[in-house]
């Protein structure tokens, strides 16, 4: 009696080990190859227009006035500067058509870059002193991106915006970028 006692006892301890074990990994499993997928999900709907590939060849600290903004294998990048020391208020908001996440870049003081509630407009305030301040961003397969930029509470003059390598002008401030096929 004792001895099948001590059996079922073993049996029963094994097989809570065995479920302990084997549960969390499957779990772990599902969870990694759920994230895998929506990592690896590619948008099927075409993709960002040249015009904005690479960063402007004519941004670096201290440049001119002015938002700096590109694409590239990371996401969007957002950059302002000026040439003198003086205090500059850059402000705007990017509108988008699906969901966003943006990393802040070289912030400091009263800077600050929000994401709204559901996750579709960032609004920034970046205050500088001639040394770079921005965010980076990326896009959840958006068609579209509406950008509106401030320079000292004056919306900023197309001339004044920066996109991509060949360091194109917008033809409008706001301006929408939308991705083609």
């Amino acid at each position: 009696m004792k001895l099948r006692l001590w059996l079922a006892s073993g049996t029963l301890t094994l097989s809570s080990l065995f479920a302990a074990v084997a549960v969390p990994a499957t779990t772990l499993a599902a969870t990694t190859a759920t994230t895998a997928a929506a990592t690896t999900t590619a948008c099927t709907d075409g993709h960002w227009p040249r015009s904005v590939q690479g960063r402007p060849t004519l941004f670096h600290a201290g440049g001119r006035a002015g938002d700096y903004i590109w694409h590239d294998a990371n996401g969007w990048h957002v950059r302002v500067t000026h040439a003198t020391s003086s205090r500059f208020v850059f402000s705007g908001r990017i509108v988008s058509s699906a969901p966003l996440d943006a990393v802040p870049v070289k912030l400091e003081g009263r800077d600050f870059v929000a994401l709204s509630a559901d996750r579709k407009t960032i609004s920034y305030r970046l205050v500088n002193y001639g040394g770079i301040d921005g965010f980076n961003f990326r896009t959840a397969c958006a068609r579209s991106l509406s950008f509106l930029g401030y320079m000292n509470g004056a919306k900023l003059p197309v001339a004044r915006i920066w996109l991509g390598y060949h360091n194109v002008h917008p033809l409008q401030n706001p301006f929408i970028v939308t991705r083609v096929s």
